[in-house]
């Protein structure tokens, strides 16, 4: 399964088509970063989602870990500070929604780009988590269309 996931050219996720093509483990590494990093922030700032935001946290805290440990085993640099954040828009499950189907997308994207097996492993264990992320997120939302 890790095989032809890291041999697909392009992996079409919830309907959508738009394949990125990293160039680098470096450049998916610090994809990664980033989208996960806004996540956190985004989430930080719902009262509602204290235990999940939490929780969400503490995962991208390990995959964090993880792919230091990837980026001193493979070679790529190590990603520059991140600049700091540009101000964020009022937060909606929809937007929560958009950033962590694009970091599910990140995974599943960079994959060919890492050239080493284990490597493909790690990230795809990180992409399942976060794909549970992001059902979540999904969930929520139609919860809250319900709602009305």
């Amino acid at each position: 399964m890790l095989r032809a996931l890291a041999a697909a050219p392009v992996v079409v996720l919830a309907g959508q088509a738009h394949a990125r093509d990293y160039s680098s483990a470096a450049e998916v590494l610090d994809e990664i970063d980033r989208l996960e990093a806004d996540l956190d922030r985004r989430l930080a700032r719902v009262a509602a989602a204290g235990a999940f935001a939490a929780s969400v946290h503490a995962d991208h805290e390990r995959h964090r870990r993880e792919r230091t440990v990837l980026r001193r085993r493979l070679g790529p640099p190590a990603s520059p500070a991140p600049a700091a954040p540009a101000p964020l828009a009022p937060i909606d499950v929809e937007s929560l929604r958009t950033v962590a189907q694009d970091l599910v997308h990140a995974h599943a994207e960079g994959l060919p780009a890492l050239g080493d097996a284990a490597a493909v492993d790690t990230l795809a264990r990180h992409m399942v988590v976060d794909a549970r992320h992001l059902a979540i997120i999904q969930m929520w939302g139609e919860a809250e269309e319900q709602r009305g």
